[in-house]
């Protein structure tokens, strides 16, 4: 029951994964092909329900990729199921308090230590993995990482490090910079970077992981949050992938027809 990501990041080198919007888990399955560290399975800014993302799972498994499923929102129906489906991480988005982050935590960790109702299925292997050993120590495999995305968060992440069961933190650097009036403008902001830079050190010095969720794909962008000491980064969407890619193809095959003029 050895979680992959935990051992990946306790190894020290960053982790690079991607994020899956789109609903065929085909997608899923040949962009785990690809070697990535992880899949970030999104569920809060996407069409994707339960069934899709449990298909997704299934598929990245296929691929021999571990995932990541960000839940739409922090509370026990939206955080149970996707548990039970047997990702290797979860994440849970704006927790800007520590009542937030124990709500959060409480959610994965069985009594007594935490409140979370027993029900597993896939993340049982069907029935087929102990029963007592998923209580006693498989369910705390998951890593549980924790989005900061607003000034709130990322001055209570002291606090919330203290948690038990807190794997890391996850900045969302759009939403931070919305935090503080410079939505749209989280590269250049410079408080949205000051508290980006903060929350970093923050995160190392209490001994935690931090990544970073990011729309973007060029080089530049990348590199500036990079600098700033991310642990793993999640960049760029298969939607965009897809776009880029045909972007890039439709341009490719302009060019090559300007050597090789149609029959008039």
């Amino acid at each position: 029951m050895n979680n992959p990501i935990r051992e990946a990041l306790s190894s020290g080198r960053r982790l690079f994964g991607t994020h899956i919007n789109l609903t065929d888990s085909r997608v899923c399955e040949m962009v785990g092909m690809l070697g990535f560290d992880y899949i970030w399975i999104d569920m809060e800014h996407i069409s994707t329900d339960f069934r899709v993302m449990e298909s997704h799972l299934i598929a990245a498994k296929a691929a021999g990729t571990p995932t990541m499923v960000r839940v739409t929102w922090n509370d026990i129906p939206n955080i149970k199921r996707v548990l039970e489906a047997g990702p290797d991480a979860i994440v849970v988005p704006m927790v800007n308090s520590v009542e937030e982050a124990k709500r959060a935590i409480d959610t994965c960790i069985y009594p007594p230590e935490g409140k979370r109702g027993f029900g597993p299925c896939r993340a049982l292997r069907y029935g087929i993995d102990s029963v007592t050993d998923y209580i006693d120590h498989g369910h705390k495999e998951l890593c549980r990482f924790l989005q900061v995305e607003t000034k709130d968060a990322v001055e209570a992440m002291d606090e919330i490090a203290q948690i038990p069961y807190v794997d890391g933190f996850i900045i969302g650097p759009m939403d931070m910079s919305g935090s503080v009036g410079e939505l749209g403008h989280a590269l250049e902001g410079k408080e949205t970077n000051r508290l980006i830079e903060l929350a970093v050190q923050k995160a190392h010095a209490l001994g935690k992981p931090i990544g970073l969720s990011t729309g973007a794909d060029n080089a530049a962008e990348l590199g500036h949050w990079m600098s700033k000491g991310i642990d793993f980064i999640s960049a760029s969407t298969d939607m965009w992938s897809i776009i880029s890619g045909a972007r890039t193809l439709l341009g490719r095959m302009k060019e090559v027809s300007e050597q090789y003029p149609p029959f008039k």
